[in-house]
């Protein structure tokens, strides 16, 4: 039967000691392996956990700003080409799912400040976005176009 216990032997060659990792108990970042990249003489491996916290804050700001870019990149794609309003909610869905990546996945590697500053990105976009439908909708006569401005107590 197989064991599921995984660790790794590294040998310190300055000191000659030898050190045990158990890979269950390591927390540190993620990254998983492209699929369908092979090279000559390579060595597959299937994941790589990043203990390094400087190395895992950078990495895990690199994936999020690219992740980012790709739904500033949707975003004016369907501003600038979608009339009908039917792009607006795949990219409210991206950018609600990119929110929810944040607070689970990147929460842990990021600096505070700049998770803030990512999710009142998203937060403008999401109030860009739900504009622009309200106003699709008002110009196709789907519904009522209500004033955010001009709401509130009135005389």
């Amino acid at each position: 039967m197989k064991s599921d216990t995984k660790f790794l032997i590294v040998k310190d060659n300055k000191t000659k000691e030898v050190r045990y990792f158990d890979y269950d108990k390591i927390d540190g970042y993620n990254l998983k392996a492209k699929k369908n990249t092979n090279f000559f003489d390579d060595i597959n491996v299937s994941r790589v956990i990043i203990i390094n916290p400087s190395f895992s804050e950078k990495i895990a700001n690199k994936k999020m700003d690219a992740k980012f870019e790709r739904l500033l990149t949707m975003m004016n794609i369907v501003l600038e080409e979608d009339e009908t309003g039917e792009g607006l909610d795949i990219v409210l869905n991206e950018a609600n799912k990119f929110r929810m990546e944040l607070l689970n996945k990147y929460r842990k590697y990021i600096e505070a400040e700049k998770l803030e500053l990512m999710l009142k990105k998203i937060e403008i976009i999401e109030k860009e976005l739900g504009l622009r439908r309200k106003a699709i909708e008002y110009t196709m006569g789907y519904g009522e176009y209500e004033d955010e401005l001009t709401t509130g107590k009135s005389r």
